[in-house]
């Protein structure tokens, strides 16, 4: 039954490819006699359409792949020196603009490591095509959580020993609040507003000017896409406002009027990650209303700002 099912769908297939087969063959033939097309002119457009879009990319990547190994096999490193591949900083305001960017290179400093940032970070080199990721000693790393998890088992820190049963699981559910919930709040405000969008394109100079509408264009359709699939595109502002009130009020309230999350004495690791989405709202030069939302709430401002001066002296963290 299964061969004669077969031998009907090639026969309805080759029917079809006749059709359209024919009346080409007929003008091709018409127009070139001397170059009569003896093979099936659909048949050369599907090999065509099959060698660009599975061979062509697959023999691009191989390629690519075997010259990022080479690339890292030649480059010269120093040795144990940790190279950090980044979204670019926000003039004197942040070392980037990418919350999980901030994260990794505070964390880097919170650990007092030496590391170098990649000033024209390589997407071919990133494992996920994500940044940020740090090379050393030729090893790719990347995912900022993963590498702060590297981080810890190199050289045996643990900024969280001190917490109990308890605040270790506060601390993973409000990291997974920041990276997975507040995070695409920020992200709808930068790209799908009027005031965060008009931010936002200053903050790509590094493409090239003729590139740049049609590459921004195309970053912010996909996040638009990449949020309605995720939810948080489906809501109106007032929702969102809600949401992040909501995201934000939590924060402040697990800060109290501690210095530290948790009063302890030292930074724990939730403390880099509430400074690092906090300075991604209050750090941009211009007013708008998830801004507004942290303003409101001194203790998490004041927090932002002690954080920021310890490790980014650099930068300015007294503006408002």
């Amino acid at each position: 039954m299964e061969k004669e099912q077969i031998q009907q769908f090639v026969k309805k297939l080759t029917e079809v490819v006749n059709l359209y087969d024919k009346p080409i063959k007929e003008k091709w033939d018409s127009a070139f006699p001397d170059y009569p097309l003896t093979v099936s002119p659909i048949l050369y457009i599907v090999v065509f359409l099959f060698a660009y879009i599975i061979i062509v990319p697959t023999i691009s990547k191989f390629i690519r792949n075997i010259k990022n190994s080479l690339r890292l096999g030649q480059r010269k490193y120093e040795e144990d020196m940790i190279y950090l591949h980044k979204y670019g900083n926000v003039d004197q305001y942040l070392p980037s603009l990418s919350p999980f960017c901030l994260k990794l290179e505070a964390y880097l400093r919170f650990a007092s490591l030496k590391y170098t940032v990649v000033s024209q970070p390589d997407f071919n080199l990133a494992p996920k095509g994500k940044l940020p990721f740090i090379e050393r000693n030729g090893e790719i790393i990347d995912d900022s959580s993963f590498i702060i998890n590297w981080i810890n088992d190199q050289i045996d820190f643990n900024p969280d020993a001190t917490l109990v049963s308890d605040e270790k699981a506060i601390t993973l559910a409000t990291k997974r609040l920041l990276e997975d919930h507040l995070y695409f709040i920020i992200m709808n405000h930068r790209w799908l507003t009027k005031d965060g969008y008009k931010f936002t394109k200053t903050c790509f100079k590094d493409i090239p000017f003729l590139a740049r509408p049609f590459v921004l264009r195309k970053i912010r359709k996909n996040v638009e896409k990449t949020l309605y699939l995720q939810g948080i595109g489906r809501f109106s502002d007032e929702e969102l406002h809600e949401l992040a009130n909501e995201d934000i009020r939590c924060l402040s309230n697990l800060l109290g009027e501690s210095e530290y999350i948790f009063g302890t004495q030292e930074p724990t690791s939730l403390d880099i990650y509430v400074f690092s989405f906090i300075a991604s709202i209050i750090q941009l030069p211009y007013k708008y209303p998830l801004k507004t939302l942290v303003m409101n709430r001194r203790n998490l401002v004041n927090h932002c700002k002690r954080i920021g001066h310890l490790y980014f002296q650099e930068y300015d963290w007294d503006f408002e």
